[in-house]
């Protein structure tokens, strides 16, 4: 096995001490943006420069990839202008109150809008009353109720002499438009009315004759004093109109000079339809009428200032990791009455995110929006109509606070929406339109070219991340050490991780290892320990799981046997990955025809529909008899994941038809594709680290190892006690550039080569042909 495996020297690529561009981080030069994502860059540079359009921004990539980095970074690199810069300001519309009317003013122009309606407001409130009190108001009031008399006197007087002559006498109760007229009889020149007379006849000082004489006489003036009547009423009516005309003329003069000042600061649509509303309002409600039922004048002709542009030119950026109806689009706040009534007002109009980025770009999480099919419907109407209509919340609110809708809001908004890939299918999926508005796709590498450009880059990025967070500068053996870490995340072959965030949390906690023990750098030690406890942290070390599949008995790890053979699967927890050694059974039954089953922890795995094409191809048959090959792997494998064991599915099924055991020293790691070809697995370190830990749980004899796919090689960045392992000899990793010779391995036999119409009889296609032809 030994003369297979792989050098040592081989299983962990290393840097060429000569890439790396300084002896610590201190010789360095920082890097603008982040790691190796020009075509991001490229496609958010034009988001940015070009917003709109429906050519909005999706950022995709994972988390921890840099994506708020390369945001940051083009914003502060650009500096975006502002499109245009508005204050929003909401109004009471006093012809249709349930639609308040929407204001745009200038930037800067909606506060001091807001206080001069204060003004006006108080001024109506406080010193209206007053003025309208005071002379030289109040003496035209006066004069106008003074003719008033003089006009009804000279209006009774006829009917006075006449009643006079008869010796009777016409009596007013009070005066005003709400006099009343009596006649009276006249005894010794003064008027006694016709309840006193009625007292005198009682005391015998007048004769019941008399009385009736009198009563009849005034009776027959009941035609006449109802005439009088409704000409004082008349007279009167015409004095208070007077009356009230000095005062609303003269309050239509002031309110007009007040708001005058107003319209002529503030140009913009609806102003001066406000402000003639305002002084109609004045003038119809609050003059000459009871006004403690009224709203008052501070709330009713107040300004509503929804939103400020910014004092600086900047474009605005808005970040939002809320995803609410209320916290994008806006709300009604309601206010309360005594009842526990809501009651809508446009004072409570409250804009959303999407209002505040008005003339710049509003920036969205994708998995929020995921949560939230219908706020992303939302959001793609708003976007397509260029306006926003902010709603009252449509559960626990009345009808009659429901009942408001402001109007319209436009906005011109770039919107950047950053998720990873299984988001952006998400909510391409909720609507087909997100597509059509989300063009401008900037996707994020996941690596970089392994070469001494990425590595420069890659320190350069350290350098920076050192620098933005005063943290203890890295040597040149920390830098190397930070480069192989990251060869590893990366998983591909010749590549380094951009992955940067997952870089960057393992020199932080290295910083904070060697600022605890006093140190002045950052060393090779410390990284290689802060990379061990960020993994030792995200689960049970995998030492553990390996420990636990021997110790149960799952996998045999000497000998050999037949129908079984072990693989490796993997799982991730707290975004580490980690190996987890698996059985494989393998059993052959006759059936009517040849069919396969998987099947995982009780559970019915899907199974590639080319494994026994692809071995019977392997057999150099026409077609396979009829056979049912059952398959079950321990302990349960994800479904993502079954793909990871077909390498090992095609050798066992391939040992079983042979009638050959299979060695349980040895894993297989590995897929085929629907050519047969060995192809490679994700995390292939991850894998074998969990295989060396149960062997070296077990024992280590100079006999174990594992078979991987001759491809993986240059990806290969092993930690140390594996590698040491290896140069030892007591441990190997094989690699296997066909089913053949993954086969043989497996099994110490030959797999055969085709000759002359046949396989020799002792290889394992040899022995499976005729296994079949029996």
């Amino acid at each position: 096995m030994a003369r297979y495996a792989i050098p040592p020297e081989r299983l962990r690529w290393r840097p060429d001490n000569k890439d790396i561009p300084g002896e610590s981080t201190r010789d360095i030069p920082v890097l603008e943006g982040t790691l190796g994502q020009e075509a991001a860059t490229e496609a958010l540079r034009y988001g940015i420069a070009n917003p709109g359009h429906n050519q909005h921004v999706f950022l995709r990539g994972p988390r921890g990839s840099g994506r708020q980095r390369l945001l940051d970074s083009m914003f502060g690199t650009l500096r975006p202008k502002a499109r245009r810069s508005h204050d929003f300001c909401f109004v009471h519309n006093f012809s249709n109150p349930d639609r308040p009317r929407l204001i745009v003013l200038a930037r800067g122009e909606g506060r001091p809008f807001q206080k001069q309606m204060q003004r006006i407001a108080l001024f109506v409130r406080e010193r209206l009353p007053e003025i309208l009190a005071n002379d030289p108001i109040r003496s035209r009031r006066e004069a106008r109720r003074e003719a008033a008399e003089r006009d009804i006197g000279l209006l009774l007087r006829p009917l006075e002499k006449k009643l006079e002559s008869e010796g009777l006498a016409l009596t007013r109760s009070q005066a005003g438009p709400n006099a009343r007229l009596q006649v009276s009889v006249r005894i010794m020149g003064k008027p006694v009315s016709q309840e006193e007379f009625r007292n005198m006849v009682a005391r015998k000082q007048a004769s019941e004759e008399d009385r009736k004489k009198f009563e009849e006489r005034i009776k027959s003036y009941d035609n006449e004093i109802q005439k009088a009547s409704r000409h004082i009423r008349k007279k009167w009516q015409q004095a208070q109109r007077h009356i009230e005309q000095i005062d609303m003329t003269e309050t239509a003069r002031i309110m007009a000079e007040m708001t005058a000042e107003v319209a002529q600061r503030f140009k913009a649509e609806g102003v001066e339809t406000y402000l003639r509303e305002v002084i109609d309002d004045v003038l119809e409600k609050r003059i000459g009428h009871e006004t403690s039922e009224l709203a008052d004048p501070t709330v009713l002709y107040g300004v509503n200032v929804l939103n400020m542009g910014q004092e600086e030119d900047g474009a605005p950026i808005v970040t939002t990791h809320s995803t609410s109806p209320a916290s994008l689009f806006g709300t009604v706040d309601p206010a309360w009455r005594s009842g526990g009534r809501a009651v809508a007002s446009f004072q409570g109009i409250r804009s959303g995110t999407l209002i505040q980025a008005d003339g710049g770009f509003l920036i969205l999480d994708a998995e929020d929006l995921v949560s939230e099919p219908g706020v992303l419907r939302q959001l793609l109407r708003i976007l397509r109509a260029g306006e926003v209509t902010i709603n009252t919340p449509t559960n626990g609110w009345s009808q009659a606070a429901q009942s408001l809708r402001p109007e319209a809001v436009p906005i011109d908004v770039g919107v950047i929406i950053v998720g990873d890939q299984a988001a952006y299918e998400a909510l391409e999926s909720i609507s087909p339109e997100f597509s059509r508005r989300f063009r401008l796709l900037a996707d994020l590498e996941t690596s970089v070219p392994r070469d001494a450009k990425g590595i420069e880059r890659t320190c350069r990025f350290m350098a920076s991340l050192v620098q933005l967070e005063d943290l203890l500068p890295l040597n040149r053996p920390a830098l190397t050490s930070v480069m192989e870490i990251s060869a590893r995340l990366s998983d591909r072959p010749s590549r380094l991780t951009s992955h940067v965030g997952r870089l960057a949390d393992v020199v932080r906690e290295a910083a904070f290892l060697a600022g605890q023990e006093g140190e002045t750098e950052v060393g090779r030690e410390r990284i290689e320990e802060a990379f061990e406890r960020i993994r030792r942290r995200a689960g049970l070390p995998s030492g553990s799981r390996a420990a636990h599949s021997v110790d149960s008995g799952l996998i045999r790890l000497r000998g050999r046997s037949a129908g079984q053979l072990n693989l490796v699967t993997r799982e991730r927890l707290a975004d580490e990955t980690f190996g987890i050694p698996t059985r494989l059974d393998v059993s052959i039954i006759g059936t009517a025809h040849a069919e396969v089953s998987l099947e995982s922890g009780g559970q019915q795995l899907p199974v590639r529909h080319f494994l026994l094409p692809m071995i019977t191809e392997l057999m150099r048959l026409d077609a396979l008899p009829g056979i049912h090959v059952a398959m079950t792997l321990d302990p349960a494998v994800a479904p993502e994941d079954a793909s990871a064991t077909l390498l090992g599915q095609a050798c066992g099924v391939l040992a079983v038809l042979a009638g050959l055991s299979l060695r349980q020293d040895l894993a297989v790691i590995g897929s085929i594709d629907a050519r047969g070809q060995v192809v490679g697995v994700d995390h292939i370190n991850e894998r074998i680290e969990a295989f060396y830990d149960a062997c070296n749980h077990a024992g280590l004899n100079g006999q174990q190892g594992v078979i991987i796919p001759a491809m993986d090689r240059d990806r290969l960045a092993l930690e140390k006690r594996v590698i040491k392992a290896c140069t030892n000899d007591q441990f190997h990793i094989v690699p296997a550039a066909s089913i053949a010779e993954a086969v043989e391995r497996l099994t110490g036999k030959s797999a055969g080569i085709w000759k002359q119409d046949d396989f020799p009889e002792d290889s394992v296609l040899g022995m499976a042909r005729q296994a079949l032809a029996r």
